[in-house]
């Protein structure tokens, strides 16, 4: 099988405007980061996850890269909303 990805979110820099990566949802289920520029340096998330989209592919997933996407996706333990 061919494997093919799509991109599902987008990490947004520190300002929250500016794009600094893409979140890719393959067709394994597994979850990849594709970075613009500076690897690591985001600071939100546009949809925001809800716990679900990280328990599916979380075991085929680096832990770094899936605590990564889960701590961009909450605040203080909790699921942001999109409004925020």
């Amino acid at each position: 099988m061919k494997e093919e990805a799509k991109p599902i979110a987008r990490l947004l820099g520190k300002d929250k405007k500016r794009t600094v990566g893409w979140v890719y949802l393959w067709n394994s289920s597994d979850l990849s980061v594709l970075w613009l520029g500076e690897e690591g340096v985001a600071g939100a998330i546009e949809p925001v996850f809800l716990p679900e989209v990280l328990e599916d592919p979380i075991s085929s997933m680096p832990v770094d890269v899936a605590e990564f996407l889960e701590a961009l996706s909450t605040v203080d333990g909790k699921t942001q909303s999109s409004g925020s």
